[in-house]
């Protein structure tokens, strides 16, 4: 076992057992605020921008359904894919920038924009042929009914 040394108040040296927790949770702390950082300048700390974005969403399980629903302002219904095979739903979209924010001097950027993604691992297959999937104001949810039987082919749902 190793000692860290650290100063006391008169400078004088004292021995402290070395914590590998400890020194996580310091690794952890700094990280998050590096993150944090990182988030609220709309950036990378060296200031490139984040590629994409990641909506919201919240995945739960009924009885006989598992239910997305996902918050995704400002994207068209006609830029949503939702694709489901086996026990994997995939929704992916984006959200363009317009135009004149685009060739406009910003003073700060924070909204994100461009292609997202994202991949669920159900713990059911799906049945693809009752599958409802709506947006309204914003916000798409997806009912996917649980199937009998698993599915022998990707299907693509469209987004009503």
């Amino acid at each position: 076992m190793s000692a860290r040394s650290s100063r006391g108040a008169r400078g004088d040296v004292t021995s402290a057992p070395w914590d590998p927790l400890r020194e996580l949770s310091g690794l952890k702390e700094r990280l998050n605020r590096l993150f944090e950082t990182a988030l609220r300048r709309g950036g990378t700390p060296e200031g490139a921008e984040l590629a994409g974005w990641v909506p919201a969403v919240d995945l739960r399980e009924e009885r006989d359904a598992f239910v997305i629903t996902a918050e995704i302002p400002g994207v068209a219904r006609g830029d949503i894919s939702l694709r489901v095979e086996g026990r994997v739903v995939t929704v992916a979209g984006d959200r363009p920038q317009a135009r004149e924010a685009r060739v406009a001097d910003h003073l700060r950027v924070e909204r994100s924009y461009g292609a997202f993604s994202r991949t669920f691992h159900l713990t059911a297959g799906v049945d693809e042929t009752a599958v409802k999937a709506l947006l309204r104001q914003g916000v798409l949810e997806v009912r996917l009914p649980k199937a009998t039987r698993e599915p022998t082919s990707p299907v693509k749902i469209r987004v009503g």
